[in-house]
Formats: structure tokens, C-alpha cells, sequence
């Protein structure tokens, strides 16, 4: 139970902060300098969720992790940023608190 629940915790942290995370590489804009802090704190936390669902998981683990949270991540909106990302870290700090 506790291993599908850490990989939910994980994919959900994926996922949230994914669009936010790759929005500076799509789209040169006034609107990504305008949410630089946001993008920051996502870029964090998706690099730190990646960095753990790769290195403490099992290979058939991390691939659904990874997979669940690419496709979570299009399934949502980006319409409140700042709410997503402080999701993601919440979901981010619980897997920690986990493990």
C-alpha cells in the first residue's frame, strides 16, 4: 500500500509542476519573465521529484510513475499556477515525510 501510495505522491508532483517547468523552452513571452518565481519553484520541484522517482524506484515503478505523471500533467489546466505548484510541493514534501 505504502509503495503505490509514495508513487501517486510522485506522479502528482510530476505532473503539477510539469507544464510549468517546460513553459520557458515553448513559449518566449513577458508572460514566463512575468512568473519567473512560480517557474522557479516548479523547475525545482520537478527536477527533485524526477531525480527521485529515477533513483528510488524499481525500473517498471518509476516508468509508470513517470508515465501516470506526463500524462496527468496534459489532463490539467494551468489556469492557477501558483495553486498547482504549491500542490506539487505539498505532494513533494508528503513523499518525503514517506520515505
Amino acid at each position: 500500500m505504502l509503495p503505490v501510495l509514495t508513487d501517486l505522491l510522485l506522479g502528482a508532483a510530476l505532473a503539477l509542476s510539469l507544464r510549468r517547468f517546460i513553459l520557458p523552452y515553448v513559449v518566449q513571452d513577458d508572460i514566463v519573465r512575468a512568473s519567473a518565481p512560480v517557474t522557479m519553484v516548479a523547475s525545482a520541484v520537478f527536477l527533485a521529484a524526477l531525480a527521485l522517482t529515477c533513483a528510488d524506484k524499481s525500473f517498471w515503478s518509476a516508468s509508470a510513475t513517470l508515465t501516470g505523471g506526463v500524462l496527468l500533467a496534459f489532463a490539467f489546466d494551468d489556469r492557477w499556477p501558483r495553486l498547482a505548484v504549491t500542490a506539487a510541493a505539498a505532494c513533494l514534501l508528503a513523499y518525503l515525510g514517506m520515505r
